[in-house]
């Protein structure tokens, strides 16, 4: 079963403000598991499957880094696979690459401790359900979801000029 990450994203911006409370106050993704209004939300969008737990754990913790931190945008003619993760971090010009090594760097659940930090503070535009696939395979055996995160920022960042 393929995770509607529409439908998780929908579900979030739909709960009300204490049960978005009580999973903002979750300090790692693990952490959730502890959280009735947690199993609320994942309860319809497949948790039962035990391969959608951990992309679901990490999901719903990034969203839980605020009520409307993270902002879906559509697809279009200029981004026509969405804006990735990567690109939305750069465009925000509030994250520099040093913060990104820090979350590439860090192991579970640090790294998606130090993702959350990132998205709170630079509250980005981008295409959700791409961010979910990127989520799916984050782990240490597979470092494509990290390595693509790096290419994106750094791909998207303005060219320095040269003398």
């Amino acid at each position: 079963m393929q995770l509607d990450a529409m439908a998780l994203y929908r579900a979030w911006k739909a709960l009300d403000n204490a049960a978005s409370a009580q999973l903002r106050r979750a300090t790692e993704p693990d952490d959730l598991r502890d959280i009735p209004a947690f199993y609320r939300l994942v309860q319809n969008l497949g948790w039962h499957d035990p391969k959608q737990q951990k992309t679901l754990l990490r999901a719903v913790f990034c969203l839980s880094a605020g009520k409307d931190i993270i902002k879906h945008a559509e697809p279009d003619a200029h981004n026509p696979n969405g804006i990735s993760l990567g690109k939305a971090l750069a465009r925000s010009e509030k994250i520099n690459e040093r913060r990104i090594y820090q979350v590439l760097r860090s192991d579970w659940p640090q790294d998606m401790v130090q993702l959350r930090r990132l998205l709170a503070h630079a509250e980005p535009v981008l295409h959700w359900p791409s961010m979910v696939e990127q989520l799916s395979w984050w782990t240490h055996e597979n470092n494509r979801s990290r390595r693509q995160l790096l290419e994106d920022f750094v791909l998207a960042l303005p060219q320095k000029k040269t003398a």
